[in-house]
């Protein structure tokens, strides 16, 4: 186990910039995932801290010791990639056992890593298959296993899942994050999937463009994004957005108006301030807007009326797709027992607690702290 740190790392390519001044602190025995869309320099960041992509500028250190001048093998880490790469003629024993021998290690030591790698993946019954005999499942466990054997001081991923299908994806989670459970080891994973970054990380890094645009915990990016994209990246089905123009303030919340004309009283943190008129947008995830009838809702703050437009009903839950009168289609999470089809008139009411707001540059102004979330925000927004 080992930590690891991130200084002012920069990667271009000639005059393409790809990665902006990355700082981040990762602790002894951590599960960090970093998560973005395509082309947003994750991989790139995962390969820079294994040794195979030259850093531009800025420092990469393992347990405080600069690696920048190291080769991959020197640094003491293990890189686990989307392909599995495994030798075709040598069965699941040999795989996990080639680099050991390469690097010159007795074959008993060999021998035991290899027998403890395949005890904890559960690959026991399979050390004498090849890997044309194994399953896309069984494969990424025996490339785990390769790096498993060689006792890395950090543990790289990166899209280890991305060519398995959707059920082996949710296996292959939660093989991971016990297996994290067992080791301790501190890991770092790269995923374009939110929902793997939420289910398997410590902590979250979302890049966006090369850039660090928050850190923390899970549910600290779940309740308190600290911007629009964040928002919108974090959470499945992503937030709703719509239209909402500042009006004033009172008793600590902001009073905004919304599509039409009603206002709502949205909480913030005392110290945050907008400029009244400023074109700012509200924004509430699926899962907290409630379906009732119209009637039912008359009088509720924030109730906007609407047609169904789509029902996506997905057993324990059913998304609803509602065209709200002069507003943008939104997405409700209901029930999966829901009685809704489509062209249904209904009212959506947002719960205003769970509310967020941005500002014209897509700034959250911050709500009240939720306790134990430990939000951490990139250096750079300090």
């Amino acid at each position: 186990m080992a930590t690891l740190t991130l200084s002012g790392v920069d990667k271009a390519y000639d005059k393409l910039q790809v990665v902006h001044g990355v700082d981040l602190d990762i602790a002894d025995g951590e599960f960090v995932v970093f998560v973005g869309p395509s082309g947003c320099g994750k991989s790139t960041l995962l390969r820079m801290i294994a040794g195979l992509e030259e850093i531009t500028a800025g420092t990469v250190a393992i347990d405080g010791r600069r690696v920048n001048e190291l080769s991959p093998a020197e640094r003491g880490i293990a890189m686990v990639f989307q392909t599995y790469a495994l030798y075709p003629h040598k069965d699941v024993y040999g795989n996990m056992a080639f680099a050991l021998k390469h690097a010159g290690v007795d074959r008993q030591t060999i021998d035991e890593r290899v027998r403890m790698a395949a005890e904890i993946l559960g690959l026991e019954p399979l050390l004498k298959r090849r890997p044309k005999q194994l399953s896309g499942g069984q494969r990424q466990r025996v490339a785990i296993g390769r790096a498993i054997v060689r006792d890395p001081k950090i543990f790289l991923f990166d899209e280890p899942l991305s060519n398995l299908d959707a059920a082996l994806r949710v296996q292959m989670r939660v093989e991971i994050l016990k297996l994290h459970q067992r080791l301790r080891s501190t890991m770092v994973y790269v995923t374009h999937d939110q929902v793997e970054a939420m289910t398997l990380a410590d902590r979250i890094v979302v890049l966006n463009g090369g850039v660090v645009e928050q850190v923390g915990t899970p549910m600290a990016l779940y309740h308190h994004p600290a911007n629009r994209f964040v928002a919108e990246f974090i959470g499945s089905p992503r937030m709703n957005l719509m239209p909402a123009r500042p009006v004033g303030r009172e008793n600590g919340s902001a009073v905004v108006e919304i599509a039409g004309g009603a206002r709502l009283s949205i909480p913030v943190d005392p110290a945050e301030n907008g400029a009244v008129g400023d074109d700012w947008q509200l924004g509430v995830r699926p899962e907290h807007l409630a379906v009732t009838a119209p009637d039912a809702a008359a009088g509720q703050p924030g109730a906007l009326s609407g047609a169904v437009t789509v029902v996506e009903r997905l057993g324990g839950e059913t998304l609803v797709h509602a065209a709200i009168d002069g507003a943008d289609t939104l997405v409700v999470k209901a029930g999966g027992d829901a009685s809704l089809r489509l062209g249904d008139r209904i009212a959506v009411v947002p719960a205003l607690d769970e509310c967020h707001l941005f500002d014209a540059a897509g700034r959250a102004l911050a709500k009240p702290r939720r306790a134990a979330l430990d939000v951490e925000r990139p250096r750079h927004d300090a």
